[in-house]
């Protein structure tokens, strides 16, 4: 198995106000694909961002590319994001969600959370 990397344009929307964007911007990935919700999840762990919401991706493109580095922990990655201030969902909604993986959840604040399953 090769090494990839993802290819992105990007605008992170903090939650606390101001943006951060970048084009042609490069990262590695543990596979061959990454959905768009993974991808902003991980870009949000990887660059250590805080009051990070609402992320906009564009422009995606997989590409066949040997690491820059050590890949980050992606077991707990969110598969998917929810913004409570566009999409209304039950708590035990959320709670089946994350029952089979980690959810990237926008409160209507503006605050984000990660919600997952404990497993003992």
């Amino acid at each position: 198995m090769g090494d990839y990397r993802v290819k992105f344009d990007f605008t992170v929307h903090f939650t606390n106000g101001g943006s951060l964007s970048a084009e042609d911007f490069r990262l590695d990935i543990p596979g061959e694909d990454i959905s768009d919700d993974q991808l902003a999840a991980y870009l949000i762990r990887d660059m250590r961002l805080l009051m990070a919401g609402r992320v906009e991706i564009s422009n995606k493109q997989i590409i066949s590319e040997p690491h820059k580095r050590q890949p980050i922990d992606t077991s707990d990655l969110a598969q998917q994001t929810i913004d409570l201030s566009s999409v209304k969902v039950s708590l035990e909604e959320l709670l089946t969600l994350a029952a089979s993986s980690s959810v990237r959840v926008i409160a209507e604040d503006g605050e984000s959370y990660m919600i997952s399953r404990l497993v003992v």
